[in-house]
């Protein structure tokens, strides 16, 4: 590595820090210098704004999400091949516990960073949803309606982001979990008995919608 490319990177892990503990109002370009142990103006020579190494710092944090859309599509191309619901439901369970595999990572130790900013919801923060967010989406929308075949786009919505929540209180309430239930939510073993759980209690209650549109 260069020491160009030292630099940046050193703002970049600063970024993530400090981004996250004191939000973007909060962090100055000082500070960030001085974390990262270079001089002011590094900021603008690396990335030209601290706009643009905010941009970039995200896109750190979520450079782990496009290999898990990689999969999730495998996936759905699987589910496509085979048809049918079981093989629907099979693509869910896949695509859930690649979720909650990514989230408990290594790679996912800054996702503090990106809670907050979804929390905040700042304009800044939409040109990451749209490359990042919006793709694995669609993957999971396209697997609902597999399931629920004309299924209205707010009730799609609101299915995947029962199944985000889900995810996130596996991921955050890990201590939860250990006290009331006995068991590390953030195992291999736990990840893999909840994403078949919710993939067929998903497909249960998407089929429970279309009997009762069946009969109304």
């Amino acid at each position: 590595m260069t020491e160009r490319d030292d630099a940046r990177s050193r703002l970049i892990e600063a970024a993530m820090e400090l981004f996250a503990e004191k939000g973007y109002e909060g962090t100055s370009v000082r500070d960030l210098a001085t974390a990262a142990g270079v001089n002011v103006a590094a900021v603008s020579y690396h990335f030209g704004s601290k706009d643009a190494l905010y941009t970039e710092t995200l896109r750190a944090c979520l450079a782990p999400c496009a290999e898990m859309r990689t999969r999730m599509q495998a996936h759905l191309n699987l589910a496509k091949q085979k048809k049918g619901r079981k093989a629907a439901e099979d693509a869910l369970r896949g695509c859930i516990r690649d979720f909650l595999e990514l989230l408990v990572s290594p790679a996912a130790k800054h996702s503090h960073l990106v809670m907050r900013e979804q929390s905040e919801a700042k304009p800044r923060f939409e040109p990451v949803i749209r490359e990042f967010f919006e793709p694995v989406g669609t993957i999971l929308h396209e697997v609902i309606l597999m399931l629920a075949p004309g299924l209205p786009q707010p009730t799609v919505f609101m299915t995947i982001s029962g199944i985000i929540g889900q995810c996130l209180h596996i991921f955050k309430a890990r201590a939860t979990y250990r006290v009331l239930a006995g068991v590390d939510s953030h195992s291999p073993e736990y990840i893999e008995m909840v994403s078949k759980h919710m993939a067929h209690f998903t497909a249960l209650g998407l089929l429970g919608l279309e009997r009762e549109k069946g009969t109304s």
